[in-house]
Parts: C-alpha cells; structure tokens; sequence
C-alpha cells in the first residue's frame, strides 16, 4: 500500500454532485430520520424537483432566503466532519435543509408524505415503483438508491421509501462507470495494469504528479476536480487512491463509512499501521480519520 498525505479536493468539486463532505453526512441523516420518524408536511402541493429543490426551498438558496422563505428551523445539527455544515429541520413541513460550508443550500431532505415528484414518488412509494419509473440507480450501502443524473436520492425501509434526498444533478463523467469499487482490479471504469494516457485523455493533465517512494520511480498523479490520485510505474496504473465518495464497493463501503462499516464488509483480518488496516488479499486499504473512512487505496491484490 502508498503511504500518502490526503490530498484537497478542489473547491468546484465540493459543491457539484456528491461532493466528499455529503458523504458521512448522508448516512448521518438517513439515521437522523430513522429516529424521528416522517412526519407530514404542509398542505400544499409543492413539488420534489430533483436537481432543483423541494417547494420554495431552492439549491443555491443563501440561509436569509431560506429563512425568509421558511422562517426559522425548529433545530439546527452539525455535520460530523464538518463543522461549517449543517442541517437545518422542519419537521412541520416534512422536510430538512442541508447548508454548505459555503453558506448555501445543497441538500434538501425529505421525509414528510405530502411532498411528491412530477412522476408521483414519494415517501410511502414502493422500491419496485421507483425503480421502474427511474431505473436501477446506483446503491449506496444497503437500502440506498441515488440517481446523480436526476439529482435524487432514496432510502428505503421495508420496501419502501423512507427519505427523499435533492441535491444538485451531476453530469455524466468520463471513467465513472458503475462507480463501483472492484478491490485489486478497477475503480469505476480505471483499471489497474491500464495506461495513465487513458485516465489524461479523459479528465485533463494531472493537477500534480509526486514522486513515491526512495526510488521515485512510482508518481502519484493527482487529480483535484475528480479527489482521485493515481499510482504509475513504468506508464501503467498500479493503485487508485480515493478521497470521495462518488465511488463504492458491492459491500456497500465509500468514503465516509464507519470503521465499523468496513469490518463487517471485509471482515477482521486485516493488517494494521496507525489509522490504517489494509486487506492485501483483497486489495484494498483504507485510512481513518477518527472513526469515518477518510480515504480508500485500491492496488493489486496477493490472491
């Protein structure tokens, strides 16, 4: 495994898509909601508009508009890795708003019943019903559906949908894929043992190139807008190391999962440094910072 200092995502990617700092937080409201139950919303017929916002509420909203719009939340939580984040409730109108770092909306939760989108989904809905009308999505841990291109988000409990997420729709990107983490063989669609001509072609020259190790010979290719960094030798990819939760294992484990989370995917053997526990076997590592999933190292395996 690359011992390597995290590296910064760019601030454009913060605020696109699923950016790195929506990550823990997401899981964090999914339970927030699971304690508190939905609760109805307001009587009027205001629609969920994925990539867009939810009734008055708009993505892009500063906090006096959102205030002005919804007057004062009835609690105001933190992010856990965040502190410049947070998560403004009302539970009266069935809804949560989720304010950036930036100071602007990014996140819009739903969890009353009242609220629905154009197609008729909404908290109740069956899981079957919404992946007829928008497709298979992408899995995000166990009982969550997200659908970047539409800017939606859904967890569901009992076959249901339980919560409702809008965040900003996120453009098809080159390599994506299925966004799937396949330990000691690819990311999405970098596969180890590929060119790093492969990985330039699609997203641009490397913010950084670093070189690793006494020798030097293996650089570390840095790619800010995308939180990826690339392991080469000889012209070839050896490792993907990543910082964002864009991309997750069949297990359901990305940036931002709990350390508890990874044990009970990959299971107790491991090898352990301070912060870190790699699988060699399976080629994969991960480093903590406290207890949340900080970064993810994916490199050949040893089976």
């Amino acid at each position: 495994m690359y011992t390597t200092q995290p590296f910064e995502a760019s601030k454009s990617h913060r605020l696109s898509g699923f950016r790195p700092e929506l990550v823990a937080f997401l899981l964090f409201m999914f339970l927030v909601f699971g304690l508190l139950g939905a609760r109805p919303g307001s009587a009027q017929s205001d629609l969920i508009r994925g990539g867009q916002g939810v009734g008055v509420v708009r993505l892009g909203q500063t906090l006096g508009e959102l205030r002005k719009a919804l007057g004062p939340p009835a609690r105001v939580t933190s992010s856990p890795n965040d502190p410049n984040s947070k998560l403004l409730d009302y539970p009266k109108r069935g809804i949560s708003v989720f304010l950036g770092s930036s100071g602007g909306v990014i996140g819009v939760v739903v969890h009353g019943r009242s609220w629905q989108t154009p197609e008729g989904i909404a908290v109740g809905t069956s899981q079957g019903q919404v992946t007829k009308l928008f497709g298979k999505g992408l899995v995000r841990g166990e009982g969550n559906l997200t659908y970047p291109d539409r800017g939606l988000a859904f967890s569901f409990r009992n076959g249901k949908v339980h919560t409702i997420y809008v965040f900003q729709r996120e453009e098809s990107r080159a390599l994506m894929g299925d966004r799937l983490i396949d330990p000691g063989r690819r990311v999405g669609q970098i596969l180890l043992g590929d060119p790093i001509s492969r990985v330039e072609e699609a997203w641009g020259r490397a913010d950084r190139v670093l070189p690793l190790g006494q020798g030097g010979q293996e650089k570390l290719y840095s790619f800010k807008e995308e939180a990826v960094g690339v392991v080469v030798l000889g012209g070839r990819i050896q490792g993907v190391i990543l910082e964002t939760g864009d991309f997750i294992t069949r297990e359901g484990v990305k940036v931002g999962s709990t350390r508890a989370e990874v044990l009970r995917a990959f299971g107790t053997t491991f090898r352990s440094e301070p912060g870190r526990i790699w699988y060699d076997v399976r080629g994969i590592g991960f480093w903590f910072q406290g207890d949340r999933v900080r970064q993810i190292q994916v490199v050949s395996g040893s089976r």
